[in-house]
């Protein structure tokens, strides 16, 4: 059952945009654009297929396969693709964009973390990655604030019996099996920042 709602949950967000993304192709954009709207949906596909695989290999009880690095450039237009425009404001330096990450698990945690920012914050949500020397950093703020509920999803060592922290749930388990880690910070004068640090992947 938390497999069926785990997927129900992870699935919406690359649903919703595909969905963004076909009315925007209806509209005969430039043929520029249209390129580029055809490969944000090609990869938006790839990441619910690639949902639906992990989901076949817990049911069948196999670990997953070695994924091939990607740099991290290559998936941040995706995941700014899942929240309105212009919403999502994003920071990087070379190093950090050239960093290599799992495809698919850091694309469902910046997703799951920057839907939760636009869903419970106000204003833009900025994205901001720094390399350290073994630790990729990437922090989401917003202009909301800790709450009691993000403190408890925080801490919860087992799925929430609704939806809401399914998705915080989910970011967790997902750095675990990456050896990452995610914590909350409160911004000054105001905000929230959720920080994540990701060790070096290889595959």
């Amino acid at each position: 059952m938390l497999l069926i709602r785990s997927v129900c949950h992870e699935l919406r967000p690359p649903m919703a945009t595909l969905a963004g993304l076909v009315q925007a192709l209806e509209k005969a954009p430039s043929e520029p654009r249209r390129a580029e709207l055809t490969r944000l949906a090609a990869e938006h596909v790839a990441y619910a297929e690639a949902i639906l695989g992990q989901a076949s290999e817990t049911v069948g009880g196999r670990n997953g396969s070695a994924v091939e690095p990607v740099p991290l450039a290559r998936i941040l237009p995706a995941v700014a693709a899942t929240a309105p425009a212009g919403t999502v404001r994003i920071s990087a330096g070379r190093a950090a964009l050239r960093w290599p990450v799992h495809p698919g698990h850091t694309q469902q945690i910046l997703i799951n973390l920057v839907g939760n920012a636009v869903r419970h914050g106000s204003g833009p949500v900025r994205l901001a990655v720094q390399a350290r020397p073994w630790r990729l950093r990437l922090t989401v703020a917003d202009a909301g604030g800790p709450t009691p509920q993000l403190r408890t999803a925080l801490r919860r060592r087992s799925a929430p019996p609704g939806e809401r922290g399914l998705g915080l749930w989910v970011v967790r388990q997902l750095l675990g099996g990456l050896g990452g880690s995610v914590r909350s910070r409160k911004l000054a004068p105001a905000g929230l920042a959720m920080e994540v640090l990701l060790p070096r992947y290889r595959g």
